[in-house]
């Protein structure tokens, strides 16, 4: 895979290019030496225009239950909110608050109806264009495609086959399930900040990988825009 790019890439002034730091993991290196190249985008807010997660955990509990479990929660929220936690201990207490001992096919149900109902007018036009760009650009391709997501998996890898893109390619936060139970526990770790980059180190380990191009809006995707050669903060707004 060359370093030429695709004349369609967005590059307004909210797109500017950051300078690569391959020092965050050993494990991504420059294209010239990587065993592979990737372009990784984050979903919410970047390929979306609002937090998926949010609108799934109401669209799964339903209106009364949700409100019930965001009661519950509150202070969790107030201790976040204060600084005696941080966002994957909340992440943590809103997964087990919601999914704990529910079934983990009913769930991945009423994830893929939520991928063809809910989605798809969530997506911003010009973020799905860049994917339908790499999509058909044979020197980037499906097989460079990748999602990193804090969002959960089931309803990622649903939309991701919509667009073709392999359920391996989808890097996200996952529930741990016990025979086909959820135990309300994460399945690893809350894939933001940081761990964007770990997620990605460990799904090539033990080969390398470089970054060619990552797209992102917020903090959470610091460390990923940082390590890749070319990055765009709050891409696909015009």
């Amino acid at each position: 895979m060359t370093s030429k790019r695709d004349t369609s890439k967005p590059t307004t002034a909210a797109t500017q290019p950051s300078t690569p730091d391959n020092s965050i993991s050993s494990g991504l290196v420059d294209k010239s030496v990587a065993d592979h190249s990737i372009i990784v985008f984050d979903f919410d807010g970047t390929i979306t225009t609002k937090d998926t997660f949010a609108l799934f955990l109401r669209y799964y509990a339903g209106p009364l239950s949700w409100a019930l479990k965001i009661l519950a929660l509150l202070p969790t929220f107030i201790a976040y909110k204060l600084g005696f936690i941080d966002r994957h201990a909340v992440k943590k207490a809103v997964i087990k608050r919601f999914f704990k001992d529910h079934d983990a096919s009913a769930l991945d149900k009423r994830a893929a109806q939520f991928a063809k109902d809910i989605i798809p007018p969530l997506i911003r036009p010009a973020a799905q264009a860049r994917l339908d760009a790499i999509k058909s650009n044979p020197e980037q391709g499906l097989e460079s495609l990748y999602i990193c997501s804090a969002s959960i998996g089931p309803y990622l890898r649903h939309w991701a086959k919509t667009q073709q893109i392999s359920e391996n390619h989808v890097l996200a936060t996952e529930l741990e399930s016990n025979n086909g139970i959820l135990t309300g526990a994460l399945d690893g770790y809350n894939i933001w900040g940081a761990n964007k980059i770990r997620r990605i180190y460990d799904a090539f380990s033990p080969q390398s990988v470089a970054i060619l191009e990552a797209y992102g809006d917020t903090k959470g995707d610091k460390e990923m825009l940082h390590a890749a050669n070319a990055s765009f903060f709050k891409p696909f707004r015009f």
